[in-house]
């Protein structure tokens, strides 16, 4: 949450509202994700949020952020918007932007079995929004395939800003 809220604030202006470009997106996990460690396995997703019109602040658990971990990244910041639905791939210290366009409007459910499929990946763990999220409903969350959700101040609505379907990785 520390590295988070420090990218957040240095990295937008005050004025900056929830569904502008200019907000950052941001997804992290600590120095013990990826461990044996007990418990040690929560991601935080942070933007400044359009529920509150502040700092939106959610957290998640999952597999997904031990992957993240094991690809070689502690943190993801999007910027800006894409011009049509896109998702992210992350594989071993790889990032690939693909186009999400068959996915759009799928719910998060039947998302990331797309997306597997997609990338003939079966285990890259995936973290999506639904339909909510890409109608911008500002209470939308961010669900991964085995119902762990960053579900408060909105954080899937600003995903859909983003035109971000989906983030997928495999550590």
């Amino acid at each position: 949450k520390g590295i988070n809220a420090k990218i957040l604030f240095d990295g937008i202006e005050p004025d900056t509202r929830p569904f502008d470009e200019q907000n950052l997106l941001l997804f992290g996990v600590g120095p013990l994700v990826g461990t044996p460690f007990p418990g040690a396995s929560r991601m935080d997703v942070m933007a400044k949020s359009p529920v509150t019109g502040a700092f939106g602040d959610a957290g998640m658990g999952g597999y997904f952020g031990a992957n993240l971990k094991l690809a070689g990244f502690d943190n993801i910041v999007i910027v800006g918007k894409a011009d049509k639905p896109v998702y992210i791939y992350i594989k071993d210290e790889q990032v690939e932007i693909r186009d999400a366009t068959l996915v759009w409007g799928h719910d998060t459910y039947e998302t990331p079995e797309m997306i597997r499929r997609d990338l003939n990946d079966p285990e890259a763990a995936v973290i999506s929004i639904g339909p909510a999220g890409e109608k911008l409903v500002v209470y939308a969350s961010i669900l991964s395939s085995t119902g762990n959700a960053a579900a408060r101040t909105g954080m899937g609505a600003v995903m859909g800003s983003k035109r971000l379907k989906a983030i997928a990785v495999h550590g």
